[in-house]
């Protein structure tokens, strides 16, 4: 009945933004630089060419072909050739920051003559970020925004990726407001808050830009998969699988298209279509921990579990402990050990998360998580309610989580569990003592199903009701499973009430 995986959020993983390096990266102007210089190194020739193309080498074999090696031999080239130029000594300053030589970089910033050069400005701005010291690389970029007389409106778009790609959308959109009041019209202003909006999960603001985007550039697919993550964030899965179709109209193969209609198609109940696109984005890109991860969030759902278990140790297998996604990828592990009725090993993954998220500084909802709920829900699952309780008290003792939202958990983790009477227990303490209507419009497609399974079809069909008259969310995910395939959530009280009495309700 519901033996859903409850590990994937409800939006699916956001894209990082694709940089227009790499776009550059795949034109014909660059596969020419490219060209030049590996026929010349191959052939023992020497070769002269710009400083900014060999930088060009060097960033295609560190970002596309990751050979760091290849990468230092075309750098090193540029500084012979190009002593004083700016570029390949910002590219090696970079390359020790991102191996976290944060000292060594700052010392080759320092060396570069042309200090007032906006890459420098970008670098130094870089390292505090890495420092933490956000505020202070935020109003060092606004200070050299108003010195700025040529392409500012480059420079604060600029600027403001420092940020997002270090998940500060906050101090990223100080910039993108510049930006936005200095041109409205751009395309690249509207590309800029779209992307700040869906971080922060502002998707009706994201999709007013998102539109503009795409009334000027139909064919635009970034903008398509963004559409579509848009709409997955408000729960409009039809659009969402309309955008990732026009955006597999336009690039057939294009992974993300592919990765979100997967995700769109598993959330709509589609697990058959799911796991075929999950295989065949394998199938695409074999490296990929995400794809497994999400392949065996669908054979979960699919109750193979098994097959789901192989995947996620491929999973871990890819990721070795540092993908994006490595809190979830242990969770959903501890899920399946759960299931399978290994405990022991279950809370062994559980910490194993907890680890992964505490030390993911990126993510600061992940340390907001209280991973009491999933040890809860591991002896749940199980059969020990009393020391799912337990650390359910824990968590209620210690008042670092809302009353309200830990009282709900808690009614889902039982309700997962197979254990109403339980569920039911905490559901009600809701209804009787926290006056929030959006929780009670939540709570009553719980309280239907609670006593649906405890044989209580009166007060099923009480919450039935108040559920569809509420537009209460999740009911056909909840509920669904009670009634014939078509009958939509709006007709759950007329067919419930039918088959309880045996004749339809008559209109009031």
């Amino acid at each position: 009945m519901l033996c859903k995986s409850l590990s994937y959020s409800d939006s699916p993983i956001k894209e990082m933004r694709l940089d227009d390096d790499l776009r550059y990266f795949e034109t014909q102007e660059f596969k020419d630089i490219l060209a030049k210089y590996e026929t010349a190194r191959e052939a023992g020739s020497p070769i002269y060419m710009d400083a900014d193309e060999l930088t060009d080498v060097a960033e295609y074999y560190a970002l596309v072909a990751h050979d760091d090696h290849r990468a230092d031999q075309a750098v090193e080239l540029a500084r012979q050739l190009h002593p004083e130029a700016v570029d390949p000594q910002i590219f090696q300053a970079r390359q020790l920051m991102l191996a976290g030589d944060n000292q060594r970089a700052l010392e080759i910033c320092n060396a570069i003559s042309d200090q007032q050069h906006r890459e420098v400005y970008f670098l130094r701005a870089e390292l505090m970020v890495r420092d933490g010291r956000n505020t202070e690389a935020s109003n060092f970029l606004l200070d050299r925004s108003e010195e700025v007389t040529e392409d500012r409106d480059y420079f604060l778009f600029d600027s403001a990726y420092i940020f997002i790609d270090y998940h500060d959308s906050k101090s990223a959109s100080v910039f993108a407001e510049l930006l936005e009041q200095m041109a409205p019209k751009w395309f690249k202003t509207w590309e800029l808050q779209a992307d700040i909006c869906l971080a922060e999960d502002n998707n009706e603001k994201a999709l007013t830009y998102i539109e503009q985007m795409l009334d000027k550039d139909p064919f635009y697919l970034a903008a398509w998969n963004w559409r579509a993550e848009a709409y997955c964030g408000l729960q409009d899965f039809n659009k969402a699988c309309e955008s990732t179709d026009f955006a597999l109209a336009v690039e057939p193969r294009n992974e993300r298209a592919l990765e979100l209609k997967a995700w769109v198609l598993m959330r709509q109940g589609n697990l058959d279509e799911a796991h075929e696109l999950y295989s065949q984005l394998r199938q695409m890109n074999p490296d990929s921990e995400i794809h497994c991860l999400y392949d065996s969030f669908c054979l979960f759902d699919k109750e193979q579990y098994d097959e789901a278990q192989k995947l996620i140790e491929r999973a871990e297998e890819l990721a070795d402990g540092m993908s994006q996604e490595q809190t979830a990828i242990y969770e959903h592990h501890a899920h399946i050990l759960s299931v399978l009725g290994n405990v022991d090993e279950a809370l062994h993954y559980v910490d194993l998360a907890e680890k992964a998220a505490q030390a993911d500084e990126a993510k600061e909802e992940d340390k907001l998580q209280d991973f009491d709920f999933y040890r809860a829900r591991v002896y749940a699952d199980n059969g020990y309610s009393e020391q799912a309780l337990h650390f359910i008290r824990d968590v209620i003792e210690r008042e670092t989580e809302n009353l309200p939202d830990v009282i709900m958990q808690s009614g889902q983790i039982f309700v997962e569990a197979g254990d109403y009477s339980c569920a039911l227990e905490f559901f009600c303490m809701l209804m009787e003592n926290m006056e929030d209507e959006e929780l009670h419009n939540k709570v009553y497609p719980y309280l239907a199903l609670c006593y649906h399974e405890l044989d209580n079809s009166e007060l099923c069909l009480k919450n039935i009701k108040l559920a569809v008259e509420h537009h209460s969310p999740d009911m056909q995910e909840l509920l669904g499973y009670i009634f014939a395939e078509g009958v939509q959530p709006a007709e759950y009280y007329d067919y419930y009430y039918y088959r309880l009495y045996g004749q339809w309700p008559t209109s009031e």
